[in-house]
């Protein structure tokens, strides 16, 4: 049977040798933590955010237009004698087109000639007459009042002289306008009437059209809105606003994805919008020499809209996307890593053109993205440090 009184000073020194059991484990704990977080702190390479020079451009699509065109219409009335082209091909400004029966505009020309000729004849005689009379007058043989009436019909005959030529000259421009002419040169399309027809001058149906394909524009439609907000993003730096439009470069896609071999430049700019789209009408021009472009064709441009020259370029490794496609990247801050979302333009070369979400002068994580959490310690380290250690595990 075990003695009370040898249990005594045992039972007695067991609180203390408990708290020191306590204040053993309490420093083992707190050591073991230093430790594990000691162990996360995650090695890693950053980048700092400096100011680019980058072109904003803008995808447009449009439709091709020729750069002049003309409907030809005739300017006499007559029944269609001739066709003088062929359907598709190119002509020359002056080029005769077609062929208006003339018989009933050379009368009105014979009969225009004979009556001025028929004036001429009449001025003539009065003119000889208004002579005599005058010398007449001097040895006071006729009276005043017989050469004023000589005076005045030569004037009456050469008024007449002035309208019959004028009535000649009408008559020869109708004569001529029997041939209908080319206005412009360029590619002609289908004639639109044949030998036969009667033809009503300013008829509102065209004979046919003339396009002038070389060069070729494009008019595109961009939002009001977005341009209003380029050219306050971009101030100074506007291309729009502050440079002739012909300084603009463009390029052109087909509508099956392949590229126009030669670049264009702006044109036109509107200058109003328009209220049923809330879109300003740009037009571009491009060379077209070998006809591969046609007059409305769906096409895209690439206008070069301005520069942004304190642009924010990420390193595409650096940039991550959550579950929804998101982007974002991780920036160095009190020796942490914070999750950042941003707002990605478009790629320049190896890196995303960052429109918001960065400030200059902020780092974000490069090599060990992968690696970290938002919240994380995280230590910056060279790339040769880095390199030695493993690189971005």
């Amino acid at each position: 049977m075990v003695n009370i009184h040898t249990l005594a000073p045992v039972l007695l020194a067991l609180p203390l040798i408990l708290t020191g059991c306590d204040q053993m484990d309490s420093l083992l704990t707190k050591k073991s933590a230093s430790s594990a977080s000691q162990a996360r702190v995650i090695r890693v390479t950053a980048v700092e955010m400096t100011p680019h020079t980058v072109e904003i451009q803008r995808e447009l699509t449009g439709r091709t237009v020729a750069s002049r065109w003309a409907e030809v219409r005739p300017e006499v009335s007559g029944i269609l004698k001739e066709r003088c082209f062929v359907e598709g091909d190119s002509v020359k400004a002056g080029d005769v087109l077609y062929r208006i029966e003339p018989d009933t505009y050379k009368a009105a020309l014979d009969k225009a000639r004979a009556d001025l000729a028929s004036a001429e004849a009449n001025l003539n005689v009065t003119r000889l007459r208004e002579r005599r009379t005058a010398s007449m007058l001097k040895t006071k043989s006729v009276s005043q009042q017989d050469y004023d009436d000589v005076k005045a019909a030569m004037r009456q005959a050469q008024a007449s002289v002035q309208a019959c030529s004028a009535a000649l000259d009408a008559a020869e421009i109708n004569y001529r306008r029997t041939e209908v002419r080319a206005p412009i040169s360029g590619r002609i399309g289908l004639s639109n009437y044949t030998v036969g027809a009667l033809l009503t001058a300013s008829q509102t149906s065209p004979l046919a059209t003339i396009y002038q394909t070389d060069p070729m524009y494009v008019d595109v439609s961009q939002s009001s809105d977005d341009l209003y907000s380029l050219r306050k993003q971009l101030g100074k730096n506007n291309a729009l606003g502050n440079s002739s439009p012909d300084a603009i470069k463009t390029t052109l896609t087909m509508n099956d994805g392949s590229v126009y071999p030669t670049p264009g430049h702006l044109n036109f700019t509107g200058v109003d919008v328009t209220q049923s789209t809330n879109t300003v009408t740009l037009r571009a021009e491009f060379p077209n020499a070998g006809g591969e472009l046609l007059p409305g064709l769906f096409v895209r441009t690439s206008v070069i809209m301005g520069k942004d020259t304190h642009a924010i370029l990420a390193p595409q490794k650096a940039v991550l996307r959550d579950l929804k496609g998101a982007p974002y990247v991780y920036v160095l801050k009190d020796g942490k890593a914070e999750r950042r979302f941003i707002t990605i333009s478009h790629a320049v070369g190896n890196d995303w053109y960052v429109t918001a979400g960065l400030d200059m002068g902020e780092k974000i994580v490069l090599n060990g993205v992968h690696n970290v959490r938002g919240g994380m310690p995280v230590q910056e380290v060279s790339e040769e440090a880095m390199q030695q250690a493993g690189g971005d595990r």
